[in-house]
C-alpha cells in the first residue's frame, strides 16, 4: 500500500516566512493520540522537526537540499485535543551548517514542549550533479538570490591608493569590467592562476544596482540600488603593470576566474547612501587595508550617474567602487577577511591553481 506524504498523512499546515522562520498548525486528530488520549511524542517531534527544518528551508535558497543534524526535545506537558502550533526559527547560520530553535504551544497559548537543533546545508541536493547556473548573490535576511549580469569597476577611486599606485591625480573616473563568472561567495577559495606572477588584493565596497536605468542623473541614482556588499577586486599585478606600459586593456588581470569574491547583500534601507562606513581588510588575522568610504573621491551616486552614461544599468549588476591604500600580494593558505561597517564580512581562502 503506499502511503500519502508525511505532512499530508500527519495533516499539518506549514507556512514558511521570510528571515528563516516557519509556523506549522497541527488539528489533532484521533489518530494523533494514545491509549490515554494524549498527543503521542512522535506527533510533537514531527510538529517541532518541521517548523525547525522549515526556518532553515526559509533561510537558504531554493536551490540548495538541508538534513537534520540533531533535534533536542524538551516535553513539558501532553495536549488531549484542539490546535497545536509549532514555530521555529533560525539561530545561526554559517556556510554549511545551520541552528534552530522553537516551540509547540495550544489554542491558549500553553507552552508543550520546546526543542533546538541543527541543519547540515548542502548548495545542492546531495547524490546529484551540480546543475549549472548563472552567478548570483544572496540577499542578507529573505535569502533571495540575485543572478549577477555585469560586473563594473572604478579604478582610482581613493586619494591614497593613487599615490601609491604613482597613477594620474586627475582625469574622470577609471572604468572597466569582469565577467560574472569571476564572483565567488564566503567560504570559497581564490585560485591563483599558474604562471601569472603576484596576486594582489582590494577591498572595495560593492553597489548591487536593483532597477535597471540609462543616463540616470545623481539625484535620483540611490533609487536604482538593491544593496551594497563587501567584495575583493583581485588582480593580477604584474599582468596589469604589463599592460599599463603598452597601453592594451587590463582584461586579463582583472577578470580571471574566481577574482571578485562578494558578501550577501544588505539592502539599501539599512545602510543609505554608502558614505561614513569603515572599510577593512585582514589576512591571517593581521590588518592590510583600512579606511572609510568617506575617503571615495566620487560617492556612489556619482558613479552610478557616470557608469549609466554609456552603459545601461540593469538589476543584478554590480559596481565595485574602489579600493584605499594598502594593497598587497597573497600567498597559497592565506585567509582574507574583508568587512564593511552596516554590511557585514567576507572570509575566502587562496589556493594555487592545480
Amino acid at each position: 500500500m503506499q502511503l500519502p506524504p508525511f505532512n499530508e498523512y500527519l495533516g499539518t499546515q506549514v507556512e514558511l516566512r521570510e528571515a528563516g522562520e516557519a509556523r506549522v498548525v497541527l488539528d489533532l486528530k484521533p489518530h494523533h493520540l494514545n491509549m490515554r488520549g494524549v498527543a503521542h511524542g512522535g506527533v510533537i517531534s514531527a510538529l517541532l522537526d518541521t517548523a525547525l527544518g522549515g526556518a532553515v528551508i526559509a533561510a537558504i535558497p531554493k536551490e540548495w537540499w538541508c538534513a537534520t543534524i540533531h533535534l533536542s526535545i524538551n516535553y513539558l506537558d501532553g495536549p488531549r485535543a484542539g490546535r497545536l502550533v509549532a514555530e521555529g526559527r533560525v539561530t545561526r547560520r554559517g556556510a554549511r551548517v545551520a541552528f534552530a530553535a522553537g516551540e509547540v504551544k495550544d489554542e491558549s497559548g500553553r507552552l508543550l514542549a520546546t526543542a533546538e537543533g541543527s541543519w547540515h546545508l548542502w548548495t545542492r541536493k546531495p547524490g546529484n550533479s551540480p546543475a549549472p547556473r548563472k552567478p548570483y548573490v544572496q540577499v542578507e535576511g529573505t535569502g533571495e538570490t540575485v543572478e549577477v549580469g555585469k560586473i563594473l569597476a572604478i579604478g582610482r577611486n581613493y586619494a591614497d591608493h593613487v599615490a601609491e599606485m604613482n597613477a594620474p591625480k586627475a582625469g574622470p573616473p577609471v572604468l572597466f569590467f569582469k565577467p560574472a563568472t569571476a564572483v565567488i561567495h564566503h567560504g570559497d577559495s581564490i585560485v591563483l592562476p599558474k604562471g601569472a606572477g603576484e596576486v594582489h588584493h582590494e577591498v572595495e565596497l560593492v553597489v548591487v544596482i536593483g532597477e535597471r536605468g540609462k543616463a540616470i542623473q545623481e539625484v535620483d541614482a540611490l533609487n536604482h540600488v538593491l544593496g551594497y556588499a563587501v567584495g575583493l577586486d583581485m588582480t593580477l599585478r604584474d599582468i596589469q603593470d604589463e599592460a599599463k606600459k603598452k597601453g592594451t586593456p587590463w582584461s586579463l588581470a582583472k577578470g580571471f576566474d574566481t577574482s571578485a569574491p562578494v558578501s550577501r547583500v544588505m539592502l539599501r534601507e539599512q545602510v543609505g547612501d554608502g558614505s561614513g562606513l569603515t572599510i577593512r581588510l585582514t589576512i591571517n588575522g593581521k590588518e592590510r587595508q583600512a579606511s572609510n568610504t568617506d575617503h571615495m573621491m566620487r560617492s556612489v551616486a556619482e558613479l552610478i550617474a557616470f557608469a549609466s552614461k554609456t552603459v545601461t544599468l540593469e538589476r543584478g549588476d554590480l559596481l565595485f567602487t574602489g579600493t584605499p591604500a594598502g594593497v598587497g600580494p597573497v600567498n597559497p593558505g592565506d585567509s582574507l577577511t574583508a568587512e564593511i561597517e552596516k554590511i557585514g564580512s567576507l572570509t575566502v581562502s587562496v589556493r594555487a591553481e592545480e
